[in-house]
């Protein structure tokens, strides 16, 4: 458990990551084994300046302070979904940081409305946006539990 966790609004971390998993189950972005691999990441609330995914151990921090934002809930929905993309990059492609095949997952992930808010976060954010949704059209890729294999051109149930 990391430290300086916020118990309360773990809680509300923990929600939203659950609505995002299923949103993006219901569009067909993410398979239904993706979607069980991102439910098995545990999410955590914590007063610190900004959030990490740490892939080994299958553990996402959400900042304090992204509750509080006045964007509201949106900016919350995007910054879980923001951390559960960098867990389906690495699960997917094997890629760490912020790369185009992040940005594929994190189209996948993400609900448009709030994908706006990653605009601001790096300055190329926009062009490596607009190419994984280009790739992402073109040709998919899904995780294949049963091959371990990043499949593409076709959807894995």
């Amino acid at each position: 458990m990391p430290k300086k966790v916020c118990r309360q609004e773990t809680l509300k971390c923990r929600q939203v990551a659950k609505r995002i998993i299923k949103s993006a189950k219901k569009r067909d972005t993410i398979s239904a084994y993706e979607a069980r691999v991102l439910s098995g990441v545990t999410v955590w609330c914590v007063d610190q300046r900004c959030g990490k995914a740490y892939q080994s151990s299958g553990l996402v921090t959400i900042p304090l302070w992204s509750l509080s934002e006045k964007e509201g809930n949106g900016y919350l929905t995007y910054y879980v979904a923001h951390e559960l993309s960098h867990m389906l990059a690495k699960k997917r492609y094997g890629e760490r940081g912020h790369c185009v095949d992040f940005y594929r997952c994190f189209v996948d992930v993400c609900p448009s409305a709030v994908q706006k808010y990653e605009y601001d976060y790096q300055k190329r954010s926009p062009k490596k946006m607009r190419a994984a949704r280009r790739m992402n059209k073109e040709n998919p890729g899904r995780f294949d539990n049963s091959s371990g294999m990043v499949m593409f051109g076709e959807r894995i149930s």
